[in-house]
């Protein structure tokens, strides 16, 4: 959808610095004519009153330019940001030269989306779910600087943001972010972070989403245990049944240890998940109920 619509104002903009183009030639051409025509000096004064009349139905369009050098504007960037309502909004560190910052965006809108744009130093974008993976595991990109005929990595520093609401204030609020965790020592030790403008903290994304969708498993509340040793066969690729079933053995762990063959079914389905899946923080957790289980 952004790719669209970034096609069509790329189409007008054309359309508009053509018509601006050729106003500017007529306007040229009718002045050349005037300066050529014989008018009687009675006359004079009503013909370049009538002319000056005609030059300005001929409206010379003046609309700022949507793209510097192929590279969306800023102003324009949060126009379009006004018409959209998903997606996360991505700051990438870009405190470089004018050419690295051109090689990034150019790097940015190649590989990733047109929809990026930078300001004081730092390149700010809009992705949906498929480009914010594919960016997420961009750590460096290579760069060829031509001053000394060397290649030089750069390495990609970002935070994602989430948010319910995609206008001018929030994007300020995730600047202010921005720049107070570029100044943080630890923030370049990770080439990314991801932080819920929602909940004003960071957040694991996938966990958040795989919370979400965990909410639709209350019924695993109503069935025993060796039942849910039975669904569990089934279900172990279903993550956020995987978390639902975790998150109710924690909170019943003191009812579950008041019985042996309770003990003896929740351990197997303890490690049935810690055989079949490898995803770490399904593993840190089951490595913690176990130990909450034999103590």
């Amino acid at each position: 959808m952004v790719n669209i619509l970034l096609k069509r104002i790329k189409n007008l903009e054309e359309k508009l610095n053509m018509i601006s183009k050729e106003n500017e030639e007529a306007k040229n051409e009718l002045l050349e004519l005037y300066k050529q025509c014989k008018v009687s000096k009675d006359k004079k004064e009503l013909f370049k009153k009538k002319l000056l009349k005609a030059l300005n139905k001929i409206k010379s369009i003046n609309e700022e330019n949507f793209f510097d050098d192929n590279i969306l504007k800023y102003k324009a960037f949060l126009d379009i940001c006004k018409n959209l309502n998903k997606g996360y909004f991505v700051f990438i560190e870009a405190d470089y030269s004018h050419d690295i910052q051109k090689f990034i965006l150019g790097f940015l809108i190649n590989k990733i989306s047109p929809f990026f744009t930078i300001y004081e130093n730092t390149v700010i974008g809009l992705v949906d779910e498929k480009q914010y993976e594919n960016l997420k595991a961009i750590k460096i990109i290579t760069y060829y600087n031509s001053d000394n005929a060397e290649f030089n990595d750069i390495d990609l520093y970002k935070i994602f943001f989430d948010t319910d609401d995609y206008n001018f204030l929030v994007l300020e609020k995730a600047k202010k972010i921005f720049q107070e965790f570029r100044l943080r020592p630890a923030y370049k030790n990770k080439h990314f972070i991801e932080y819920s403008l929602i909940k004003n903290k960071i957040i694991d994304f996938e966990r958040e989403k795989l919370n979400k969708q965990k909410g639709k498993y209350a019924f695993i509340y109503e069935k025993t245990y060796p039942n849910l040793e039975i669904d569990l066969k089934r279900e172990i690729k279903n993550l956020p049944f995987i978390l639902a079933l975790l998150e109710r053995i924690d909170k019943e762990m003191n009812e579950i240890k008041k019985s042996k063959g309770t003990i003896n079914v929740v351990n197997r389905m303890l490690n049935f998940i810690d055989l079949h899946l490898s995803e770490s923080g399904i593993s840190e957790e089951v490595k913690f109920l176990r130990t909450k289980l034999s103590e």
